[in-house]
């Protein structure tokens, strides 16, 4: 199994240093939107590090690929 990493870590890995308010993180974690899932340990939360952010429904698509707001 690999090592985990702080959800935190995890993002900035991801994202740079673009990456999403920890709040954002939270909000994809209690959705499902991290696979897998991250994995709470006392007050943090950890997360495998090869996890991916899942968009099921495509909302970045709809928001961004076609330069529109989605209505």
């Amino acid at each position: 199994m690999a090592k985990l990493v702080s959800l935190d870590q995890w993002a900035e890995t991801l994202f740079g240093a673009e990456k999403p308010h920890r709040n954002t993180l939270l909000n994809w974690r209690k959705n499902g939107r991290i696979v897998p899932q991250p994995i709470k340990c006392g007050t943090k939360y950890f997360v495998e590090p090869t996890a991916v952010y899942f968009d099921d429904a495509g909302e970045m698509q709809r928001r961004f690929g076609n330069g529109r707001k989605a209505s």
